[in-house]
C-alpha cells in the first residue's frame, strides 16, 4: 500500500528549510544570470535545453517522491517504509570547473526527486564565473548560485550538518572533510574521455567540447581536424577501451562491444549525446532519504505463535 503526503516530510516545525541566512548575501543576482544567458550563442541554448530534455528523460522520476509503503513479507513480516525528498541537494565545484553538461547531471536528480533547497557552491574562485555554468543553471531553473571563500565553506557545512544533517552534497572540488562535512558524493570535474570515429563525422566535436570543457579527450580512428586541446590516438578498438576512460563516444554499432569490455568505461554513449552525461552513483534516489520500520503481524487465534 502506498500513500503520498506532503512534498516534503523530515522537517515536524512544518516550515520548509532554507539556506542559512548569511549565505543569501553571498548569491549571485540576476543580473549575473541573465548576462550569461545573453552571452551565449543560440546554438549553445540549444545544445543545453536538449540535454537537459534528454536528462529529465532519462531519469524518469515517475511521480511523487514522497510516500509511504506498507508491505508484508513471509511468514509475519510487515515492513512499513517512509520516503522523502533530502532537504537540499548542494553541488560544490572549484574554480578549474566548466563543464555544463557534468554541472546538469549533478542537479538534474535533485530537482527530479522534489529536494527543497538545490544549489551551487562555487568555492576559493577569485575568477568570474564561466557563462556556460550560470546559462546552464538559469535554464534548469537553479538560481541559488554562491561564491565562496574556503573559511566560508567550513562555516556552511558546520550550519548546514547541524540544522540539517540528512542533506546532501555533490562534491566537484574536493572539499576539505576535516571540516563538518554534509553527507557526500565525490565525483570527477573533468576526466578523460575516448571517442571513437568511424568518419570524420561521426561526432559533433565541437559540441563536445562545450559541454565536457576541462576534460581531457583523446579522438581515435577517422580524428581530422580537432578543436584545440583535443588529441589523436592510435591504436585498434580493443587499445581504445584499455585506456580506462571515464566513459567513452562510440558508434551504435560498437556500443555493446563497449559494455562488455573487461576493462571498458562505467559509462557509454553513442552519435548525438555529444552533450549527455550522467553519473552512476547521483541518482535520484540518492536524493530521497527512506526510514524503515519491521514488525510482527498479529496472528489469527489457532494460527500460530
Amino acid at each position: 500500500m502506498s500513500d503520498p503526503f506532503a512534498p516534503y516530510c523530515d522537517d515536524t516545525s512544518g516550515s520548509l528549510p532554507d539556506w542559512p541566512e548569511w549565505l543569501h548575501g553571498q548569491a549571485m543576482g540576476d543580473e549575473a544570470f541573465a548576462a550569461a544567458h545573453d552571452a551565449l550563442s543560440a546554438l549553445e541554448r540549444s545544445r543545453i535545453k536538449q540535454t537537459l530534455a534528454r536528462m529529465f528523460a532519462a531519469h524518469h522520476p515517475g511521480g511523487a517522491m514522497a510516500h509511504s509503503v506498507t508491505l508484508g513479507f513471509d511468514p509475519d513480516g510487515l515492513a512499513m517504509t517512509r520516503l522523502c525528498p533530502r532537504p537540499f541537494g548542494l553541488v560544490v565545484i572549484g574554480a578549474g570547473f566548466a563543464s555544463p553538461s557534468r554541472l546538469l547531471a549533478a542537479c538534474l536528480p535533485a530537482l527530479l526527486a522534489r529536494t527543497p533547497l538545490v544549489g551551487v557552491v562555487r568555492a576559493d574562485a577569485d575568477s568570474p564565473w564561466p557563462k556556460p555554468l550560470l546559462a546552464a543553471l538559469e535554464l534548469c531553473g537553479v538560481e541559488a548560485a554562491f561564491s565562496l571563500a574556503s573559511k566560508d565553506m567550513a562555516r556552511l557545512f558546520s550550519e548546514l550538518r547541524e540544522t540539517h544533517p540528512r542533506g546532501l552534497v555533490v562534491d566537484f572540488a574536493g572539499a576539505d572533510r576535516s571540516s563538518p562535512f554534509p553527507q557526500g558524493l565525490s565525483v570527477n570535474p573533468s576526466g578523460d574521455i575516448g571517442v571513437w570515429r568511424t568518419s570524420a563525422r561521426g561526432f559533433d566535436l565541437e559540441a563536445l567540447a562545450f559541454a565536457q570543457a576541462g576534460s581531457r579527450v583523446t579522438v581515435w580512428g577517422k580524428a581530422g581536424s580537432l578543436p584545440e586541446g583535443m588529441a589523436a590516438g592510435e591504436g585498434d578498438f580493443a587499445d581504445f577501451l584499455a585506456k580506462g576512460y571515464e566513459a567513452v563516444f562510440v558508434p551504435r554499432g560498437r556500443m555493446e562491444a563497449a559494455l562488455g569490455a573487461a576493462s571498458g568505461p562505467d559509462l557509454v554513449l553513442g552519435p548525438g549525446m555529444e552533450c549527455f552525461w550522467a553519473f552512476p552513483q547521483v541518482t535520484v534516489a540518492a536524493f530521497v532519504h527512506g526510514r524503515t520500520a519491521y514488525a510482527a503481524r498479529p496472528q489469527h487465534a489457532g494460527r500460530g505463535v
